[in-house]
């Protein structure tokens, strides 16, 4: 499969909820330090036991995700696997497992935090979609 372009890239991010509220150049800013990764089917992504230290966007493919109690789910094209690994260092209580060829866009959190630090609109328009995320936890909405 060949690299995406930025394009490409941006594209993919606007599926990302966290990000829907940002323009193209913002997006194309954090297209910049997002990174093609691939899992062969089997390979772990996330895992309980290890800090979580990247968002994941799913370009292609399908990963299973399973809770500590053994509930699962499968994500699959602009899912989003780890979104909370951005913000909070502690591992997530998910184990996420490639089900065939996966190809996901990575956004580390050290870059990310960079970029953040010099684009206070970036860091205002995300802060926002945390805090309408939380207010729908809240109110159960």
């Amino acid at each position: 499969m060949r690299e995406l372009n930025i394009v490409e890239k941006v594209i993919a991010l606007e599926a990302v909820d966290l990000l829907k509220n940002l323009n193209p150049d913002q997006l194309a800013r954090i297209a910049a330090i997002a990174k093609e990764v691939t899992y062969p089917p089997g390979a772990t992504i996330i895992e309980p036991a290890k800090s979580a230290e990247a968002l994941y966007v799913i370009l292609d493919g399908s990963v299973e995700i399973t809770t500590r109690d053994g509930a699962s789910t499968i994500a699959r094209r602009n899912d989003v696997l780890g979104a909370w690994a951005l913000f909070d260092p502690e591992p997530l209580r998910i184990t996420a497992k490639a089900l065939e060829d996966t190809t996901l866009l990575r956004i580390g959190r050290d870059d990310f935090y960079d970029l953040l630090s010099d684009n206070m609109e970036i860091t205002a328009s995300i802060f926002s979609a945390l805090v309408r995320r939380f207010r729908q936890l809240v109110d159960g909405r």
